[in-house]
């Protein structure tokens, strides 16, 4: 299966409930796509990276 880029790399971070940066799209946090050290004031727009496949998603929470 082929990984397409993911439609959220280019736009401002999105916080989560608890506070924390995550990619507007996929929802991945900032250590997990940007790199583990990085920070909102270094890494102000989401880099581009995959989207993650179907068996890498989580459940739905409703």
């Amino acid at each position: 299966m082929i990984e397409r880029p993911c439609p959220g790399g280019g736009k401002p971070w999105t916080v989560d409930i608890a506070g924390k940066p995550i990619c507007p799209r996929c929802r991945r946090a900032l250590s997990t796509v940007a790199g583990k050290g990085k920070t909102v004031q270094n890494t102000p727009r989401v880099p581009a990276h995959e989207r993650p496949g179907r068996g890498q998603r989580r459940a739905p929470t409703r």
